[in-house]
């Protein structure tokens, strides 16, 4: 189901980059310039769904780790998905 979030989001980032080419090649820079809001927005999206699949990844078939993993997505907000880890 997460390998399916993180696809969709990728699509809808495609399409949303779509839509910023053209207005490029239309010379339409008000609604590309509105579009950069959803452009970072896609970004966060991507990385929240990329840092549950990696997560599950970690965890494997460990029942005690998916209890800690519920937990952690209960906390877990688009913005620190985006962040960089201090502890990497």
């Amino acid at each position: 189901m997460f390998s399916k979030f993180l696809d969709h989001e990728v699509k809808v980032s495609a399409l949303i980059n779509d839509l910023v080419h053209l207005c490029h090649e239309k010379r339409d820079y008000t609604t590309q310039n509105f579009l950069q809001w959803y452009v970072a927005e896609q970004i966060e999206e991507e990385a929240l769904a990329r840092t549950i699949l990696d997560k599950l990844k970690l965890i494997g078939d460990d029942k005690g780790g998916l209890y800690l993993f519920d937990r952690d997505v209960n906390q877990l907000t688009v913005t620190s998905a985006a962040a960089p880890d201090i502890n990497d």
